[in-house]
């Protein structure tokens, strides 16, 4: 019996021995080979040929529910698995031919793709097992590497992963076109004026050297408070104009105007004396809007309830920040600032006195 992967040779190194081959395995053979230890994980730190990190379980969840939630519609975009085959396998006419009880498929690179597409095919026999064959016969990429030495697997390991980098957050939400609360904060920015160009979209951070107000990651983190049970893209309209009337009802009542569009320099100086275009804020006022929300507040009167805002004094150097716990005094003597959760629901809470609402029961 023999696996047969139709493959192109990748020339690896001046070498003539270096060889590599670039082909496909469908999804269920993916899932049958991990079953048969035919696809094998060199991932226990106790034998001697560990060549893997540890497998994360709640990443495989994550891949499985990415793939079930793409695969109809062909926008599930692996990158090619890597493997290194042992022994070398035997090429000809465009194919590689592995005789299937003898060889080892040892994964190089891939193991949550993997154990994730696995899980994805046990899911949908248990929920819509009428898609089964639909989703086994979907493909992933796979570079085949021929005949590894353990030590140069665990090179090839380490190289792919080290030299790989994650594309900020920002970056990636800019790109997302999935997330009901990306795309409603993407919305955001093109409705409320004071958002208008003046969102970060690639960095996760905002420099000296930058005048943005805030980042997409942080917009799309207070999207995620003010939204926190989103699942499906359908009816976002009536969220994004209700959370649209919000910002905006916010931003005009919060004393000099401070999310207007400034220059570096004033932007520079404003972050380091006002609380007012940190972060944290604009999450826990995300927070805020969930609250207002589920109280059903109506739009027109959103800045009648948001106007005791005004009296905040949001000076970093304000003692009721530092007793409240948002300020933390620095070495130097100076508020700072962490952006955590704890250090959000502080400043939550901060608003929701201010404001005069309790929060509610409910769900979105």
């Amino acid at each position: 019996m023999e696996l047969v992967l139709r493959a192109v040779p990748v020339r690896r190194g001046l070498q003539g021995e270096h060889q590599s081959y670039v082909g496909t395995l469908l999804f269920g053979d993916v899932a049958q080979l991990l079953n048969d230890d035919r696809l094998y994980v060199p991932n226990e730190p106790d034998l001697p040929d560990f060549a893997q990190r540890k497998p994360n379980a709640t990443r495989v969840k994550a891949i499985a529910r990415y793939i079930l939630e793409t695969y109809q519609d062909g926008t599930t975009f692996f990158p090619p698995i890597c493997v290194n085959v042992q022994p070398p396998p035997t090429y000809r006419d465009g194919s590689i031919f592995l005789p299937y009880h003898s060889v080892t498929l040892r994964l190089t690179d891939g193991q949550h793709r993997c154990f994730g597409i696995r899980q994805a095919l046990k899911d949908i026999q248990a929920e819509q097992a009428e898609y089964l064959p639909m989703l086994s016969q979907l493909e992933i990429g796979v570079l085949l590497y021929a005949g590894l030495s353990l030590e140069e697997e665990r090179q090839a390991f380490r190289d792919q992963n080290l030299l790989v980098q994650r594309p900020s957050v920002s970056l990636s939400h800019a790109f997302d076109q999935r997330s009901p609360a990306v795309l409603i904060a993407k919305d955001l920015i093109e409705r409320v004026p004071q958002f208008r160009n003046n969102v970060e979209m690639v960095e996760n951070g905002l420099g000296k050297h930058n005048s943005k107000l805030l980042t997409l990651s942080t917009l799309v983190a207070a999207t995620r408070h003010m939204f926190p049970n989103l699942k499906s893209k359908e009816g976002l309209e009536p969220l994004t104009d209700w959370g649209t009337r919000f910002w905006a009802a916010t931003a005009s009542v919060l004393p000099n105007d401070p999310w207007s569009i400034k220059s570096k320099e004033e932007r520079t100086q404003q972050r380091q004396e006002s609380l007012a275009v940190a972060a944290l804020v604009f999450q826990a006022l995300g927070m805020l809007a969930y609250e207002f929300y589920l109280e059903a507040i109506p739009k027109e009167d959103l800045v009648q309830w948001l106007s005791r805002l005004q009296e905040i004094d949001w000076h970093r150097e304000n003692a009721l920040w530092r007793e409240r716990g948002v300020t933390q005094v620095g070495a130097k003597g100076e508020p700072i600032i962490s952006n955590t959760k704890t250090t959000v629901d502080l400043c939550h809470k901060v608003l929701r006195e201010f404001v005069g609402i309790a929060p509610a029961s409910g769900v979105i």
